[in-house]
């Protein structure tokens, strides 16, 4: 079968969409996590992995981890998040511009090759053969191509939101379309545009590594909020 990232005839792997390691702060004591679904009488079922699809080699594999995966996680890993934030407030910090934003892509682009109902909504199209050629090149593209924003998710009263990884989501800004998943502790936003858009860019990741997170309300979120819907309907 082909694999989706070198495009070759490969045996292929059970691959992590989302890196396993994503998932670390939603398992419990007992490496338990919840998985909401919306089936069944409580709406959700117990996960002990996060879902994974035949889709890249062993050799596409091992090249997403050692270029993308592992750098992600040894920059991102030792971020002080504060514990509690206002809404809307910012802090501003310094990480690798590469490392981010081309693990995030990576996470995007596995999305839109994906066929579990999970990652439906990511289909990129044209950007989708873009993006598979700069994650195999290494190329990270100016900041102004595939901007990406994020956001601290805080609960009313203030606590920051860590433990939590929400489906893609689809929206339009300015006309343009971006996709939204929360994961890593921030809610990530990637534009998708043939042209700059300031008003996106504002805050989003520098070149410098200079990024700006914006404290947002958790319950404003939509796939959230279609998560509390879900668990309301259910019988106690």
């Amino acid at each position: 079968m082909m694999c989706r990232l070198c495009q070759k005839d490969r045996m292929l792997c059970d691959s992590h969409i989302v890196p396993e390691f994503i998932y670390r702060d939603c398992y419990n004591d007992d490496h338990v996590m919840m998985g909401i679904n919306g089936l069944g009488n409580k709406g959700w079922k117990a996960l002990q992995k996060g879902l994974r699809e035949k889709l890249l080699c062993r050799d596409c594999e091992q090249f997403l981890n050692d270029k993308y995966e592992k750098p992600f996680l040894k920059e991102w890993g030792v971020i002080p998040f504060p514990r509690k934030m206002n809404a809307e407030e910012i802090i501003t910090i310094k990480v690798g511009y590469p490392v981010v934003k081309l693990f995030i892509l990576s996470v995007l682009f596995r999305e839109s090759v994906s066929t579990l109902p999970t990652f439906a909504a990511v289909r990129l199209g044209p950007h989708e053969d873009r993006l598979r050629q700069m994650l195999l090149n290494e190329n990270v593209g100016e900041e102004w191509c595939y901007p990406i924003l994020a956001m601290i998710l805080v609960k009313h009263s203030g606590e920051v939101v860590q433990g939590v990884i929400t489906q893609p989501y689809v929206g339009r800004f300015d006309g343009h379309t971006f996709y939204r998943q929360a994961f890593a502790g921030v809610d990530w936003s990637i534009l998708f545009s043939s042209h700059r858009n300031e008003s996106f860019q504002r805050n989003s990741l520098r070149e410098s590594g200079e990024f700006a997170l914006i404290a947002h309300d958790w319950s404003r979120h939509p796939q959230i909020q279609a998560v509390h819907h879900i668990l309301k309907q259910r019988p106690e």
